[in-house]
């Protein structure tokens, strides 16, 4: 019994001296708080009025029969694609929404390739963005090598990732700060 009670006692005097904090003022612990992003593969942007407008806060695509009062405040954007060029507006900036949002949208100059946008993982790479507003388009011959950037009406930055078009349709993958 008090072989069994001094052995207890010995692990508890171990655990206890192994478990004691270390004190070594030279040391500082930096805790890096990385911020979410979305991430919204295979959206679809129809080139007709049926799925045109896209909120990023909620990941849903909605057509012109749903813009309301509500829905006008979440929208940040809008396709304007057709045949012979990809696009896309700032809620503001079109007839169908009332009261828009801003957001500012830029097609050209875009230095972020496909491959870096690939590679987002976090909001680091797109807060360090400078998003400018360019009111252009993307031609069709060369856009899957094409990122456009953007910035809603709530500071969030956010690249858009071209990938697919046909004769109803523009597929896209978009990143966007949470």
């Amino acid at each position: 019994m008090k072989l069994k009670f001094l052995i207890c006692f010995f692990a508890l005097a171990m655990c206890v001296t192994s478990c004691s904090k270390d004190d070594d003022s030279n040391s500082t612990n930096t805790t890096e708080t990385k911020e979410l992003i979305s991430v919204f593969s295979d959206v679809e942007f129809s080139l007709d009025d049926s799925a045109r407008f896209y909120a990023t806060s909620t990941g849903r695509m909605y057509g012109s029969s749903a813009i309301d009062s509500e829905t006008s405040k979440i929208i940040d954007l809008v396709g304007d694609s057709n045949q012979a060029f990809i696009a896309f507006s700032s809620p503001s900036a079109v007839n169908e929404i009332a009261n828009g949002t801003v957001t500012k949208i830029q097609h050209t100059n875009v230095s972020m390739t496909v491959a870096e946008f690939d590679a987002i993982k976090d909001s680091k790479a797109l807060a360090a963005i400078k998003v400018t507003n360019d009111n252009d388009s993307v031609g069709l011959s060369d856009y899957k090598n094409n990122i456009i950037l953007f910035e809603n009406a709530d500071g969030k930055k956010g690249a858009i990732k071209l990938k697919a078009i046909n004769a109803t349709r523009l597929l896209v993958d978009i990143k966007v700060v949470k």
